[in-house]
């Protein structure tokens, strides 16, 4: 009996550990995917402070300042999507493995079940058999 619940246990147990890997990937790809977009952002805000301070002399100057504070923020961003790279990929393959146990898990039980749908099928049979053999028995005596 204890096995009959051991599989169902496991692909449950296995199935909430591949969710929570699928998440954390989840997570990490939108990191990066927020990190990508503020990056656009950026460059779309310096191309429109690069045309407001070729408008004005006075804001040029300015612009040289601002310039470097936004190539500082702008490598820390890159920064931080190298750092998520690995741990992207890392996740990946992690869910990747989880899948597969998950997996292997179902197609034992699939084999499991076939086993005893099986069994039964030929416990079925040679009962068939042996009501068969009875009445041809009564009927040769007959």
């Amino acid at each position: 009996m204890a096995s009959k619940r051991g599989l169902p246990t496991l692909i449950r147990l296995h199935q909430r550990q591949l969710d929570e890997k699928r998440r954390m990937l989840a997570e990490l790809e939108q990191m990066r995917a927020e990190m990508d977009r503020k990056i656009l952002l950026l460059d779309a805000e310096v191309e429109r402070e690069r045309q407001a301070a070729q408008e004005a002399p006075e804001a040029l100057r300015q612009f040289a300042a601002y310039l470097e504070g936004v190539r500082q923020r702008r490598q820390t961003m890159l920064r931080t999507i190298d750092e998520l790279v690995p741990k992207i990929e890392a996740a990946a393959n992690e869910v990747a493995a989880a899948f597969q146990d998950v997996k292997k898990f179902e197609i034992a039980a699939d084999i499991k079940e076939r086993q005893r749908q099986a069994a039964l099928a030929k416990i079925e049979q040679e009962e068939l058999d042996e009501v068969a053999l009875v009445q041809h028995r009564r009927r040769g005596r007959d």
